[in-house]
């Protein structure tokens, strides 16, 4: 195919009339979405078609972007299904996705989709104090990276159904998701798959809790809760 053609819509969410408001209710959420066939190629005469997603986020203007090659991910998000991409050649797993593998030796080799398990490890954290205005109410949360089992990378979220003095690297962890997905990275979620592993003494735990306390004062009387 060496011929430009135009973009093919396959499927389309448009984007409710409220967000005509978008200035206060945007918050940079995704309301609509496109799933069209596209070109793909390095120059103009050699051209292949692909599939692409396509998100609306409001914020000061309706904004369009793509997700690109890697559109797969979040239409799979929609279906309440984690995938990631395997390098033909070296074998690293990437989640979340890659178009191409990372190691020089495989020289931007294109990776294949394959769906990842719904469990890992968390690898590391950071419980937030502050955040976006969409999450103000939420605070303090817990901010994870983790590794899911047979990937080479971490994927981030949201850790939620414990407290953040209980919190620890090395946890196992389960993937949820939302229960209305809109193709956003925050459609998924970790939650602890067991106890907590209690290695943190009491005092460390009783130090987090005192810092975390004027942030939860904060959010209760600016939300009333």
């Amino acid at each position: 195919m060496s011929e430009m053609e135009p973009d093919k819509i396959i499927k389309e969410k448009k984007p409710d009339s409220k967000w005509s408001d978008w200035g206060r209710l945007g918050k940079w959420n995704v309301v609509g979405y496109k799933i069209i066939e596209g070109n793909k190629g390095p120059r103009s005469d050699k051209l292949q078609r692909a599939r692409y997603m396509l998100v609306n986020r409001p914020w000061d203007v309706m904004y369009e972007h793509s997700y690109g090659l890697v559109s797969r991910f979040f239409e799979a998000l929609m279906e309440k299904k984690l995938v990631g991409t395997k390098c033909p050649k070296c074998g690293d797993v990437f989640c979340p996705p890659r178009a191409h593998c990372w190691r020089n030796k495989c020289k931007l080799a294109e990776t294949e989709w394959i769906e990842m398990p719904m469990h890992g490890i968390l690898h590391c954290f950071t419980v937030l104090g502050f955040a976006g205005e969409a999450f103000l109410s939420d605070l303090p949360f817990i901010l994870a990276y983790v590794r899911v089992e047979g990937a080479n990378t971490l994927i981030a979220g949201r850790l939620v159904g414990m407290n953040p003095e209980d919190v620890e690297c090395d946890m196992k962890v389960n993937i949820k998701f939302v229960e209305h997905p809109s193709g956003n990275p925050m459609d998924i979620y970790f939650v602890p798959e067991g106890p907590p592993l209690n290695r943190r003494s009491a005092e460390e735990k009783a130090r987090m809790r005192a810092q975390l306390e004027p942030i939860r004062a904060w959010v209760k009387e600016k939300f009333k809760k």
